[in-house]
């Protein structure tokens, strides 16, 4: 067994996916806890996503914005509708389609979600400055699109 304990996150050989996903999982996480009285689980990203487009945003559409395979967002959208917190209208030009809008119930919780998200964002940017954490997306924006340029080769 090794003397000195050891962070994968201190070992630039390891893979960033992996690392990507023990921070994803780890803030999802702590996020999650902090709004489970809500009842939302990992949803909240759907009623964010709602909250700042406005009205008329299709199935589709979140799920192409999220990227939630479109069979797994059937059912979290029907979980968000039992709740209260979503509901479906059809668009009049296109029957197939529906709308996807928030409730007044989740309208209600928009400015606490938006202030749970935005107090653990400065959390965990603690110590960096406002450049730094500009940079930071920055950053991840160019990441995500090489990787997904890469895996369309």
């Amino acid at each position: 067994m090794p003397a000195k304990e050891v962070s994968i996150f201190d070992i630039t050989e390891f893979s960033l996916g992996r690392k990507f996903g023990l921070l994803g999982r780890l803030y999802f996480s702590v996020l999650s806890k902090k709004l489970e009285h809500l009842g939302l689980e990992k949803h909240f990203s759907v009623l964010v996503l709602l909250d700042k487009m406005g009205e008329h945003c299709t199935q589709k559409f979140i799920a192409n914005a999220l990227h939630i395979d479109k069979t797994m967002m059937v059912g979290v959208l029907d979980d968000l509708g039992k709740k209260g917190f979503i509901k479906r209208t059809q668009n009049p030009s296109d029957r197939r389609e529906y709308w996807i809008q928030l409730t007044p119930r989740a309208k209600a919780h928009m400015p606490e979600i938006r202030k749970v998200v935005n107090t653990l964002n400065k959390e965990i940017m603690k110590g960096l400055d406002a450049e730094e954490v500009k940079n930071f997306h920055k950053y991840l924006g160019s990441i995500y699109r090489n990787v997904k340029r890469i895996s369309q080769k």
